[in-house]
């Protein structure tokens, strides 16, 4: 067991916007190379305005992220894989960087994700042989197991954040376990992506709020775990030696430590608020006490006055290497709060605790019972033939104590795979309960968010109103002040035309008597309308005080309003990838029973299929009936339709032949006409007649062949559907080619027709030309 100090390091941040706004000037001078902060007060003109703290580590505005894990990180990863305890905590006012240095972003991760990222990859080289170090080799054998834990602090309960539910958890002590979180979720982790998905998952679902000094304020404290248990087989000649280290790292942040005037909270956060300034003054409590002790004074260290203390029990004064990071705000608006701060981390300078190597319980206990058999061995060595001779009872004795302890030995060792085992086993279990309770936990979340989102929107438009309003009232108000401010210097310069009158008048005389009158009673209307300037003024200098106040208020609740989509934005990406795991894990666990299903499945086809293929059979004989029967059918109906095609091309075929009979005649009697064409002058108007009921019986016979040959169509093509809906042997192919030759030939007979009417037409055309022409 040694003795290790708490290291502190300090941080500051650049100076905000808002800052800037408020004319906040820089109270702060750092010295990276010395470790020396100045902060000074500008309120004061004394000598004492400047103070100056020395820390361990100072880092200024422009450090960066590596920087921080290098100096910071990378130690305490060390000493975590050779089994000590680490704790880093995260201490400042709202808005001094205390996230951004913890987690910082994709571009520059902070102390978290860098020291997981590192873990792993030790890990891995460790567990694979490539660790510098050398640690393993063929003969040794390296595993770890890594599991995480993620708790808040809120209003003085303890509720899991990788498993949120109703549940209140306790803090409880023992000698094996020291102190601990009873029921707190401690899930396993394999690689760097499943811590981080954890850290962001805990992370959605703590406790938030707004506050004048940042739109995403923690109202919690929080603590992240990390467990590292390394168990090493080293293998020799004569046995296998197993050794187990474990080590934690807890990764705290502090809620912001403020004044609530600062914060401009009320109702519920500043009951927070006021429950966390309690923890945050325990805090400083015991830390004082801590330091006292180090001076050699006998103090009681009031560790379980709050919950913070208690779960920090072994981070201060106890087993565990901390160091406090202390995050600054530079601008002289803030300088109460820096100062506390400052002077809160050089008491924790002060604060020692005693840190030594975790060894596995059991693992305490297998060594000293080896010891014991190796006294025992040696004891059996110097006793020699006396011990075999005369004492040999004692020797057997000695003996079965040794076979016992091996017994023993084996028995622990057993029990230590076995809780390996076990936490893996336990950890696959409470995922599915985890990944339920997250999901309806961040589906709280975001539909409170939708809530306030819809609280800020309705706000904004209310003062958008307002200041519409305003607005008008502001510009009719100038109007009417203009209107006064004119009518006033009109009243003016008949004041002064007036009085230039009345000095002029005689004295004693009525006129000047009147006059003075009328200049009184033009004074007394010049001070009521000077009067109404001064109120109006007012007015307007009033409204535009309360526009000013709205725009404010407006930004802040813009504000609002854009970090509460962010939330939104945020939470509901994080809730579909928890819903998507959780359907990923169910598309897993469901294949097995898949495949299950699909193999009874498949055995009860097999079963059925003969009895698909008889009744298959039945089926094809009916419908062989079926087909019989619908053969008959077509064939009478295509009987009688032949035999009315057949009668209507006869009757085609004759009106074509009477219509070449009267174009011969027409012919002929074309001839005579051209002989008599004096005569055909005279009666030209009695053939224009006939020609016109000649063109007439064309088209009704034109009309007639398009119907028959419409019906021949329909028909052809019902009896098609027919025989295709219900042949089942190839017999509708035989059909449709009867069929098609016999509509060919009545096509053929059809086109020998049109031929004949064309060839009419063409001589109904002639005779048309020679009659217009005679008769021309």
């Amino acid at each position: 067991m040694t003795n290790d100090g708490v290291r502190v390091a300090v941080r500051t941040r650049p100076i905000s916007k808002k800052e800037q706004q408020l004319g906040s000037k820089c109270c702060l001078v750092l010295n990276q190379s010395r470790a020396e902060v100045e902060i000074t007060d500008f309120k004061k003109q004394e000598k004492d305005a400047t103070k100056k703290f020395t820390f361990d580590f100072v880092y200024d505005v422009g450090s960066e992220q590596v920087e921080l894990f290098k100096e910071l990180g990378i130690p305490l990863l060390d000493r975590a894989i050779d089994g000590y305890n680490g704790t880093i905590f995260a201490y400042g006012q709202t808005g001094s960087g205390k996230t951004w240095t913890m987690m910082g972003n994709d571009e520059k991760p902070g102390l978290i994700p860098q020291l997981n990222a590192d873990l792993f990859r030790r890990v891995t080289d460790i567990s694979t042989g490539k660790d510098e170090g050398g640690e393993g080799s063929e003969s040794t054998t390296i595993s770890f197991l890594i599991t995480v834990g993620y708790v808040e602090i809120y209003n003085e309960v303890i509720m899991d954040l990788l498993n949120p539910s109703d549940k209140k958890l306790v803090i409880r002590e023992s000698p094996d376990k020291g102190v601990y979180i009873q029921g707190a979720s401690q899930v396993v982790c394999k690689s760097e992506s499943d811590v981080m998905r954890l850290v962001n998952q805990g992370s959605a679902v703590r406790k938030v709020a707004a506050t004048q000094m940042n739109a995403t304020s923690s109202r919690s404290h929080s603590v992240f775990t990390i467990k590292v248990e390394k168990r090493t087989f080293e293998k020799t000649e004569e046995k296998t030696k197993e050794t187990m280290l474990t080590s934690k790292i807890n990764l705290v942040d502090l809620a912001g430590s403020e004044r609530a005037s600062k914060t401009g909270a009320s109702g519920d956060t500043l009951k927070e608020g006021a429950a966390i300034n309690k923890s945050l003054m325990t805090l400083g409590k015991v830390i004082n006490a801590l330091g006292d002790l180090s001076k050699g004074k006998s103090v009681h260290i009031p560790y379980r006055d709050s919950q913070l203390t208690r779960l920090l029990q072994e981070s201060l004064g106890g087993n565990a290497s901390t160091l406090m990071l202390a995050a600054l705000s530079p601008a002289d608006y803030n300088h109460d709060e820096t100062l506390t701060t400052l002077q809160y981390a050089r008491r924790v300078k002060m604060v020692e605790n005693k840190v030594e190597k975790n060894e596995d319980v059991h693992e305490k206990e297998i060594r000293k019972l080896k010891e014991e058999i190796e006294e025992l061995r040696a004891m059996l060595a110097r006793g020699g033939e006396a011990a075999v001779a005369g004492e040999g009872v004692e020797s057997e004795a000695d003996k079965e104590k040794a076979r016992q302890m091996m017994d023993k030995i084996r028995e622990l060792e057993e029990g230590k795979s076995g809780a390996w085992e076990e936490k893996e086993r336990l950890s696959r279990e409470l995922e599915e309960e985890r990944g339920r309770n997250m999901g309806v936990a961040i589906g709280g979340i975001i539909d409170n968010v939708k809530e306030e989102k819809i609280k800020y929107m309705k706000k904004i438009k209310r003062l958008q109103n307002q200041k519409g309003k305003n607005v008008e009232k502001g510009k009719k108000g100038k109007e009417d002040y203009a209107k006064l401010k004119k009518g006033m210097e009109s009243d003016m310069e008949r004041y002064k035309q007036l009085q230039g009158e009345f000095e002029a008048m005689d004295d004693g005389s009525s006129e000047k008597d009147k006059a003075e009158v009328g200049l009184a009673e033009l004074l007394d209307d010049i001070e009521g309308v000077r009067h109404k300037l001064v109120e109006k003024k007012k007015s307007l200098l009033k409204l535009k005080e309360e526009n000013d106040k709205i725009d404010e208020e407006l930004i802040e609740a813009r504000a609002e309003l854009v970090s509460a989509g962010e939330v939104l934005n945020q939470n509901d990406e994080l809730r579909k990838k928890i819903v998507e795991e959780e359907r990923k894990k169910f598309e897993d666990t469901k294949e097995e029973y898949l495949e299950k299903e699909l193999k009874e499945e498949r055995e009860r086809i097999e079963s059925e299929r003969d009895k698909i293929k008889e009744q298959h059979k039945g089926n094809r004989i009916e419908m062989m009936k079926r087909m019989g029967a619908l053969k008959l059918q077509m064939n009478k109906e295509r009987s009688t339709k032949e035999v009315l095609l057949q009668n209507e091309l006869e009757m085609k075929t004759k009106e074509c032949l009477e219509m070449e009979g009267e174009i011969s005649k027409l012919k002929e009697e074309v001839a005579r006409k051209d002989e008599r064409a004096v005569e055909l002058e005279v009666g030209g108007e009695e053939k224009d007649e006939e020609i016109k009921g000649l063109r007439e019986e064309l088209q009704r016979e034109r009309a007639r062949r398009e119907d028959v040959e419409g019906e021949v169509q329909m028909s052809l093509a019902r009896e098609k559907d027919l025989m295709e809906a219900e042949d089942g042997e190839g017999a509708v192919e035989v059909m449709m080619e009867g069929l098609n030759r016999e509509r060919k030939l009545y096509q053929e007979k059809y086109e020998e027709m049109r031929g004949l009417l064309r060839q009419a037409m063409v001589d109904v055309v002639y005779l048309t030309k020679k009659v217009k022409a005679l008769g021309g």
